[in-house]
């Protein structure tokens, strides 16, 4: 590769073979070992437009094809510097070249929307990347850029991508909206008809930067915002994906049946403005704004699934047993009472979900789609993973939405069931056990439902089917991911919390408390052991339980935990991470624990 060559023509093609050889997982690697991002990164200033634009498309492909890691390393081979300078060069005021004609392709804002395109993804997965995006006010040349009329639906789509990137969490960000007519041009963008896929991409980004900043700002008027959030996001969620796939699909089957003989040729390859292609591009906007449009609605419920996941193990961590020693469980749920209050939306905002049915479209989302025979024959298998993704955002968003609606808005006990019965038959199906992150995303919302309905106090769950707790059991035992275990465990606590408050102790707490001990004394993850830990704590804290506690030896066995699990502690302390708090409660509570329940068998 001649990447210094003196030959424009040359550079250029270069840069073309890194873009096709990124695409090779072992090539990424290689090309990385030899500091390809230092040697490609200065031609994004080429003199050549032609090579820079090449030259960014290779570095934006390196970005996307190896991850989050890969993106790192580019910000440590200093990427960022020609980058912003190139966006310096543009600076506020530029305009696209106003063309005659749309063969004729502008160069500039070619290399403008690969640029952006790098920008977003490197902000997306670097710290560093974020705060240089602050330091050198990118915000001022990318902002005007959302006028479409101007710059182009393209421009505009892949500029507000990049915004709502970094305006989340972001108080340097927020700080440029405080300027009444910035929120009001996001307002004024929402106002709009959505008349294109494009659009309803666009707009649903908009409400996305909206919710970023109207959560740091003090924005007046912020319920009336969010109700026209929701109204964009709900039209956003209304469009039937399945039937664009269909209707393309049906198209290619029609130039069959017409006699072309290789119709993938005559209509896939090479004219983007056939029928065919329009409703693939429509159909690639519309997947991305819905899955946008369900990590704003998630966000909307006052916690992240991060958040959720946080309050989770501190609910569990049983500081009632440990500073009270009594094992009573008033505290405990008065302090669930007080969480579910902070996490649940004004009246005004569930109004607005209901009146929008926004519950009922994520349902809908959340659902297995059969589309494998559609998309084989459009020959473009990228979109199953599109699908994919947009089921798994919608779990994870119904989990946020069950844990914080009211109770009638998500169906009542009934509803909830057959909400949990459907969650149950989707972790069972071929796509969840050959797909781990679909399985954690679907015991992630059997984790909100099963706490919601143990909140409730249903009479159904005290009847569970023992074959539903056996699939349970098993899967916390055998499942290879953690996350999925973890989940297990505490859908079963939770189970096992409901049964433990009957003054006569349930056989089923014996298969509980076995199951719970499986999993603290034989799990490889130190989390997830410590995980388990505490729901023991939680489901064994009342003293009535002794029986069991003594049929079970659970006590003698956790006595017996102790110096292997600060063992394993030990072992793992400098790879705990977000996992720490959780494992060192756990060690802290495990000892204490065992000492209240011995003291309590020798009275």
């Amino acid at each position: 590769m001649q990447l210094n060559s003196s030959s424009e023509d040359e550079r250029e093609c270069s840069c073309t073979t890194i873009a096709n050889l990124v695409s090779q997982p072992s090539a990424v690697f290689t090309l990385l070992q030899h500091n390809i991002v230092k040697i490609v990164a200065p031609l994004m200033l080429d003199t050549s437009l032609q090579v820079r634009v090449k030259a960014i498309g290779a570095l934006r492909n390196l970005s996307v094809e190896g991850g989050e890691d890969v993106c790192r390393e580019m910000v440590r081979k200093d990427v960022l510097t020609p980058l912003v300078a190139l966006f310096k060069q543009y600076g506020v005021n530029w305009v696209p070249e106003k063309l005659q004609s749309k063969r004729y392709a502008n160069i500039k804002s070619d290399i403008f929307l690969e640029a952006t395109h790098l920008l977003w993804n490197l902000c997306e997965s670097s710290e560093e990347a974020m705060k240089v995006f602050s330091r050198e006010n990118l915000f001022e040349v990318l902002w005007p850029c959302l006028q479409y009329n101007i710059y182009g639906m393209e421009v505009a789509v892949t500029v507000a991508q990049c915004i709502y990137t970094v305006s989340e969490d972001n108080i340097d960000v927020s700080k440029m909206f405080e300027k009444p007519e910035m929120i009001g041009s996001l307002e004024s963008l929402l106002n709009q008809s959505p008349e294109s896929s494009d659009m309803v991409l666009l707009q649903t980004l908009a409400s996305g930067i909206t919710v970023n900043v109207c959560s740091i700002l003090d924005v007046a008027d912020k319920e009336s915002v969010k109700s026209k959030i929701v109204s964009t996001l709900s039209s956003t969620l209304a469009i039937n994906a399945l039937d664009i796939l269909q209707s393309a699909a049906n198209d290619v089957s029609q130039v069959g049946m017409n006699g072309d003989t290789q119709p993938e040729k005559s209509i896939l390859e090479g004219q983007t403005e056939n029928p065919v292609n329009r409703k693939v591009n429509e159909l690639k906007n519309v997947l991305s704004a819905q899955q946008v449009a369900l990590e704003i609605t998630a966000n909307l419920c006052c916690t992240s699934d991060e958040g959720w996941e946080d309050m989770d193990s501190s609910e569990s961590s049983c500081d009632e047993v440990i500073e009270e020693v009594t094992m009573e469980t008033e505290s405990e749920s008065q302090e669930n009472q007080d969480m579910f209050t902070f996490l649940s939306m004004s009246d005004e905002m569930q109004a607005v979900i209901r009146k929008e049915e926004i519950f009922t479209k994520v349902l809908q989302k959340a659902q297995t789609a059969e589309i494998c025979v559609e998309c084989q024959k459009l020959k473009h298998l990228e979109l199953i993973k599109s699908f994919e993704r947009l089921q798994e955002n919608a779990l994870f968003c119904l989990n946020n939405l069950v844990f914080c609606l009211s109770d009638t808005l998500l169906g009542g006990l009934d509803g909830l069931h057959e909400i949990w019965q459907g969650l149950v038959q989707l972790s069972t199906t071929k796509q969840a056990v050959e797909k781990g992150s679909l399985l954690e995303a679907i015991t992630s919302a059997m984790l909100s439902v099963v706490k919601k309905l143990a909140d409730l106090q249903s009479p159904k769950l005290l009847s569970l089917n023992p074959i539903e707790l056996q699939y349970l059991l098993e899967m916390g035992q055998h499942c290879q991911l953690p996350e999925v275990r973890t989940n297990a465990v505490r859908i079963v606590s939770t189970i096992g919390i409901l049964f433990s408050k009957n003054p006569q102790p349930q056989p089923i707490l014996k298969d509980i408390g076995l199951f719970l001990l499986e999993v603290a004394c034989k799990d490889s993850e130190t989390w997830v052991v410590a995980e388990a830990l505490d729901c023991i704590f939680d489901v064994f804290c009342e003293d009535h339980l002794d029986v069991i506690d003594r049929e079970i030896h659970l006590t003698e066995r956790l006595k017996q935990l102790i110096p292997v699990f600060k063992s394993k502690l030990n072992a793992a302390k400098k790879n705990m991470g977000e996992h720490y708090p959780v494992i060192s409660t756990a060690r802290t509570n495990l000892i204490r624990f065992v000492k209240y329940k011995t003291s309590l068998h020798n009275t």
